[in-house]
C-alpha cells in the first residue's frame, strides 16, 4: 500500500491531530493571524457568478445572497424546534463520541443541558431533512447558481437534490479537509456564524529531512492560498472541489450544505466512486483493516446513495 506523503490528506487519527495543533501553535497559527479574507461579493448574478468564479475556480463569498430567505429571517432553534421536533437525527459530540439517534426536539434539549464548562460540543451529523422534515424544504429554496449539478443525470433528482442542515453547538470545530468525490461546496449561514479556514487544493504538507512536519514550506508555498473568513447568516460560500475547510462555530449555527458537480470533474467523481466500491466489493478485509475509522462511513454512504437512486441490493442488474 502506498503511503500518502501529503499529511493534509492522511485520515489516521494522529495525522489529523497534528493538523488541528498546528491551528494552534507554530508558524501556521501565525500564519493564520495574518491571512487574507476571501473574496467577497454582492448582487453578483448567475451570469456573473459563472464567469467569474466557477468558470475560473474561484472561491467567493456572496455575501447576504439569501437574506431574503423565510429561514434566515425567522430561523432559531426554538422555531426549528416548532417546525420539526419529532424529526429523526443523528447525533454525536465533536470528538467522535458513538452517535444517537434521537429527535430534533431531544437534540436541542441535550445542548440546553451541555452548556456546562470544558463540555464537549454537541452537532448533528448531515441532516438530510428533505427525507424525515420535508415541511422545511419551502423555507429552504434551490440555490440558482447552483443548477449545474451534474449528480442529477448521474443518479437522479432524489440523489442531486437531497440536501443537509448542519446543526452544532458553539465551540464545535469539523478539522482540516476536503470533501469527497471532487465535488464543489456550496454552504448557505441561515443561523449563527461559522468561522471558515481553506485552503488550496494542491496545498502540502510534508516532512522535512528530520522528519518533522515542515509548516514553514506550508506557509511559504504559494499553492496554499490560505483564507480565513467569517460567515454570517444570509451569506453564501461557493469552494470549489477538493479546496481544503475547516469550520468553528462561533456560535450555536444552523447551515444548509449543497453539494455540486461540475462536469468538468466527471471523470474524476465517477473514479472515486468506483474505487470506494470496488474496493469495498474485492478487497474488504484490508480496507478494513488499514481505514477502520472510513469503512462505516463509506458503507452507510453506498447505502443511502441506494436509496435515493431506489436501486434494490439484493438484486445484480436493475
Amino acid at each position: 500500500m502506498v503511503s500518502e506523503d501529503n499529511i493534509l490528506r492522511r485520515h489516521d487519527q494522529a495525522s489529523i491531530d497534528l493538523v488541528e495543533n498546528g491551528f494552534r501553535e507554530g508558524p501556521f497559527a501565525d500564519a493564520i493571524r495574518t491571512a487574507p479574507t476571501l473574496a467577497t461579493r454582492t448582487g453578483l448574478t448567475k451570469a456573473e457568478f459563472d464567469r467569474e468564479y466557477r468558470e475560473q475556480l474561484r472561491p467567493v463569498v456572496l455575501k447576504g445572497f439569501v437574506s431574503h430567505w423565510t429561514s434566515v429571517q425567522t430561523w432559531s432553534f426554538e422555531h426549528l424546534l416548532a417546525l420539526a421536533g419529532d424529526a429523526e437525527v443523528t447525533m454525536d459530540s465533536v470528538r467522535g463520541t458513538p452517535t444517537r439517534r434521537v429527535t430534533f426536539a431531544e437534540f436541542v434539549n441535550l445542548m440546553k443541558v451541555n452548556e456546562v464548562p470544558d463540555a464537549e460540543p454537541l452537532h448533528l451529523q448531515e441532516w438530510y431533512y428533505q427525507t424525515n422534515a420535508p415541511q422545511l424544504v419551502p423555507e429552504l429554496p434551490e440555490l440558482e447558481i447552483a443548477q449545474y449539478d451534474f449528480r442529477r443525470n448521474l443518479y437522479g433528482d432524489k440523489a442531486s437534490v437531497n440536501h443537509q442542515l448542519w446543526v452544532g453547538q458553539h465551540g464545535g470545530i469539523t478539522r482540516m479537509h476536503q470533501d469527497s468525490y471532487s465535488v464543489d461546496v456550496m454552504h448557505a449561514q441561515i443561523v449563527g456564524t461559522k468561522r471558515w479556514h481553506v485552503m488550496g487544493p494542491h496545498a502540502r504538507l510534508t516532512r522535512d529531512a528530520n522528519g518533522e512536519p515542515d509548516w514553514a514550506a506550508l506557509v511559504a508555498d504559494p499553492h496554499t492560498e490560505l483564507h480565513i473568513f467569517d460567515l454570517e447568516p444570509g451569506d453564501v460560500l461557493y469552494l470549489p472541489a477538493n479546496w481544503y475547510h475547516r469550520i468553528e462555530l462561533l456560535t450555536d449555527s444552523i447551515g444548509l450544505g449543497r453539494k455540486c458537480l461540475d462536469e468538468k470533474n466527471l471523470q474524476m467523481h465517477v473514479r472515486q466512486r468506483m474505487n470506494e466500491l470496488l474496493a469495498l466489493l474485492l478487497n474488504y478485509d484490508e480496507v478494513a483493516q488499514t481505514h477502520p475509522e472510513l469503512v462505516p462511513i463509506l458503507m452507510l454512504r453506498s447505502r443511502a446513495l441506494a436509496k435515493q437512486m431506489d436501486l434494490d441490493l439484493s438484486r445484480l442488474r436493475p
